[in-house]
């Protein structure tokens, strides 16, 4: 899959929630690309959280997935579904196979407990993937829709790492 193609997964995925359907194919598609199958990049494995959820939507999936398909409530401190998040979780492994086009804004830095991230923003897609060095592997953080809130932080973010 070419970044140039990427498209949503369902045209009617609902906002509360997938179906039961469209959560058997979404989770399918997050094994292949990171359980089943080994996903190596930039000379290492990637890897995610494999404990299990305890997600009313998502209970007994991996913690791993739950992220890519769920999002911080800021006022109840817990995850809920994101219809956006989850409509484009199947761009995850092809950005990382893809990382080094043209249409991928690369740049690295330390979180707030100095462990380095590693950051593949397609800005044209508004969609950022996020890994962490976890020697000797690389962590699958997260993805998400890049959106008014963050993106100036974002482009803050590249500009001084190209210009390092």
């Amino acid at each position: 899959m070419y970044i140039e193609e990427f498209e949503i997964l369902f045209d009617d995925l609902d906002i509360d929630g997938p179906t039961f359907d469209q959560l058997y194919d979404m989770y399918g598609i997050f094994l292949d690309d990171f359980h089943k199958n080994t996903l190596i990049h930039k000379g290492k494995k990637v890897v995610f959280n494999k404990n299990p959820s305890k997600h009313p939507l998502f209970k007994g999936k991996f913690q791993g997935f739950v992220h890519v398909v769920t999002r911080d409530n800021k006022y109840n401190d817990k995850r809920q579904f994101d219809r956006d998040r989850a409509n484009r979780m199947h761009w995850i492994k092809p950005i990382l196979d893809n990382w080094q086009s043209p249409l991928v804004s690369y740049f690295e830095r330390l979180n707030k407990d100095d462990e380095m991230q590693y950051f593949y923003w397609v800005q044209q897609l508004s969609f950022i993937v996020i890994l962490r060095e976890l020697n000797p592997d690389l962590l699958l953080v997260t993805s998400y829709c890049v959106d008014d809130y963050n993106i100036g932080q974002f482009r803050k973010y590249l500009n001084e790492y190209r210009n390092k």
